[in-house]
């Protein structure tokens, strides 16, 4: 569970669900939200939080000079630090999850989001895109079909950064229950291995993995 903070009022919510109704949508608990077309109406700004690393994986030193971290935007915060109160579940986490909206500023840069995550048969089709300008700046594209539950395969990921793109279109999106990662109309948090990524140019394959959430999509 997740405690966010609305209007100075703790409301208690299950982990990644955004309340969503034909008239209103919540930005959640950084209130991020702008004025919509209609009177009475609030359009909540798209908002992303990512994080990436890159290593050799299955691959040799030479064919993947990389390890560390590769992007991150916002932060997942750190669930294990617990509550505010240790006696109250109802408290805020002491370390949140911290998203960045589209047009918010993260590491001295600005964020860019746009996404959409509509439903699909018995699946969601997501196309989400996030960049952050600056030094420590890149960008990341996620695009295919994601299951309600288990592993969905033939997902792309794009990672850029300083002029170097790693690019796989066979990576595997997973669900952590116990981060209450999952996937539903207009938003999608998932973990994202990619064992094959590629970075053509310098000959480099390397294997990436990106847990990513992106909300207030396009639905």
């Amino acid at each position: 569970m997740l405690v966010e903070r609305v209007g100075g009022l703790a409301v208690l919510v299950s982990a990644f669900v955004v309340a969503c109704s034909s008239g209103t949508t919540l930005g959640g608990g950084d209130g991020g939200t702008s004025s919509g077309m209609s009177s009475g109406t609030i359009l909540a700004k798209p908002r992303v939080t990512f994080d990436s690393t890159i290593a050799p994986g299955t691959h040799t030193q030479v064919q993947c000079p990389r390890t560390g971290t590769w992007l991150t935007i916002g932060s997942f915060g750190n669930p294990a630090a617990g509550r505010v109160d240790p006696n109250d579940p109802t408290t805020p986490l002491q370390e949140p999850v911290r998203p960045v909206e589209d047009g918010g500023s993260d590491h001295g840069g600005t964020v860019a989001v746009s996404c959409s995550v509509k439903q699909a048969g018995a699946g969601f089709d997501v196309a989400a895109h996030a960049e952050l300008t600056g030094a420590p700046g890149g960008a990341v594209t996620v695009t295919g079909s994601f299951k309600p539950s288990g592993d969905s395969a033939g997902i792309t990921l794009v990672l850029t950064k300083k002029g170097e793109t790693f690019t796989a279109t066979d990576c595997v999106a997973q669900f952590d229950a116990t981060l209450g990662q999952a996937v539903a109309g207009g938003r999608v948090w998932a973990t994202v291995t990619c064992v094959n990524a590629a970075q053509a140019s310098a000959a480099q394959n390397c294997t990436t993995q990106a847990q990513l959430r992106f909300e207030n999509c396009t639905e």
